[in-house]
């Protein structure tokens, strides 16, 4: 038993002779990487003894060993983060503040100071960069708006110039237009009234006509681009100083007549399809009331096609759309009158909008349902006409309903084909649709002339090509 006492003591000793060994190995082991750490600080090489003193913080074990490293490595870590501050080293950082977290009676106020300091530091770095990316996204979308805004510009002006040289072809074609009943009037009187008194009124009236026309085109020349209603106004006021001073036996122009004055007058029907002449129409005598009647109708025409236009928020398009149809009119051969009176239809062909819903007319996405009411718009113009006289119906009627036909049968209301569509139809279906392209709408931007004329030409079977011809050719 004794001796069993003797081998406890004997290991024990031993364990405690080992401990001993370990700690003073250990301590000496602290005091050799200090002394490394204090050497590679007085040479200058901070890095160095941040490492050295890492290590004997390491491997310290009394608080007398640590205290001695610890006051040391205050000393290092300050420089360290004075070092980092100058020249930010963000792993570095983050290391220090590692073993800060590791060894906490390391810090002292300097330190936390500095470890602010690189933080704040940090910060306004990370904003200043942010900042500077803000700045240089602003700078590229301002510069993308800038070259934006010069294409946008450049495109007006454009448009401001094509708009401007077909309102000068259309003023050109009117005054030729008023040049051409000016010399058919001559004519008329020339054959109809021999008598010297008649004569002289004759040519008292053609003298007073030729001042009336050079007096209204210098007016349009010195107003050239005047609201629609003043160029209509003055477009009526022609018309009845014409009408004034013809005879009795003159026949009205916008009743539908072919020939006035030739050898054997036609007249065309005014729902015809073709571009031939077709069967006569009674004649129309020019009466006071008739003229009266025609100026109210051109007023009219002129002050529902606005209402269509502010409606459907088509600016000017009853006016593009008139115009197109008058010069097709007369590029495709038919007589003067006629082209009036197509013109006239044709500021109105739309009149159906205005009993369709407001909402409806301003909807973007619209339902199935949605289309079919308005398409309807086409069987809602009668009670818009009622103000056209009896003689003139038919044409206005076949422009506000017929003119969604297409030339295969595929349109509406009555799915009517070729021949089946009467002209005054064909002649809006293609002018409409132009003007439309031409145009720019929210949900697209405008096409140049030849990119909307070939997409009327890949569409045989809606539009005229006979038409489109035409078109190509005047525009």
């Amino acid at each position: 038993m004794v001796t069993s006492k003797i081998k406890k003591f004997i290991i024990s000793l031993g364990l405690f002779a080992a401990v001993c060994f370990v700690f003073a190995a250990t301590t000496d082991l602290s005091a050799r990487f200090l002394d490394k750490a204090e050497t590679a600080y007085e040479d200058g090489n901070i890095d160095d003894a941040y490492k050295y003193v890492n290590q004997a913080l390491a491997v310290a074990k009394d608080e007398s060993s640590q205290a001695n490293v610890l006051y040391f490595a205050q000393t290092v870590y300050t420089v360290k983060l004075q070092k980092i501050w100058e020249n930010y080293d963000e792993n570095a950082f983050e290391e220090v503040k590692g073993f800060i977290e590791a060894y906490p009676k390391i810090e002292n106020r300097k330190i936390k100071t500095l470890i602010r300091q690189i933080e704040n530091g940090v910060a306004s770095a990370e904003k200043q960069e942010a900042a500077q990316r803000q700045q240089d996204q602003f700078n590229q979308m301002m510069e993308a708006n800038t070259s934006q805004t010069e294409k946008l510009i450049e495109q007006q002006r454009a448009e401001a110039e094509q708009r401007s040289r077909r309102d000068a072809e259309f003023k050109q074609s009117i005054e030729s237009g008023f040049s051409n009943m000016g010399k058919a009037f001559t004519d008329s009187a020339a054959e109809t009234k021999r008598s010297t008194k008649v004569l002289t009124f004759s040519i008292i009236g053609i003298a007073l006509l030729i001042l009336i026309i050079v007096s209204l085109i210098v007016l349009v020349v010195r107003k050239g681009f005047k609201a629609q209603q003043v160029q209509q106004e003055q477009y009526v006021q022609a018309f009845k100083m014409l009408a004034a001073n013809q005879s009795q036996t003159n026949r009205i122009m916008l009743g539908g007549v072919t020939d006035l004055y030739g050898a054997n007058p036609t007249m065309r029907i005014a729902g015809s399809s073709t571009w031939a002449p077709a069967a006569a129409l009674p004649d129309v005598e020019f009466s006071e009331d008739d003229q009266e009647e025609l100026k109210q109708l051109a007023i009219k025409c002129e002050e529902i096609g606005t209402k269509i236009d502010a409606v459907t928020g088509r600016k000017n398009n009853s006016k593009n759309v008139s115009e197109l149809v008058y010069k097709l009119s007369m590029a495709l051969g038919l007589p003067q009158g006629m082209s009036m009176l197509y013109f006239c239809a044709a500021m109105i062909y739309d009149a159906g909008f205005l009993g369709i819903d407001p909402e409806l007319l301003g909807a973007t996405n619209l339902t199935d349902e949605q289309k079919a009411a308005l398409n309807e718009h086409v069987k809602l113009a009668d009670k818009h006409l009622d103000f056209v006289p009896k003689k003139y119906w038919e044409v206005f009627e076949d422009a506000a309903m017929k003119h969604h036909e297409n030339i295969d049968g595929s349109g509406y209301p009555n799915g009517l084909k070729g021949d089946e569509i009467p002209q005054i139809a064909r002649l809006i279906r293609v002018a409409e649709t132009f003007v439309s392209l031409s145009s720019k709408r929210n949900y697209r931007e405008t096409m140049d002339k030849e990119t909307a004329i070939a997409k009327l030409r890949e569409q045989p079977q809606f539009y005229d090509s006979t038409v489109v011809d035409v078109l190509d050719q005047i525009v």
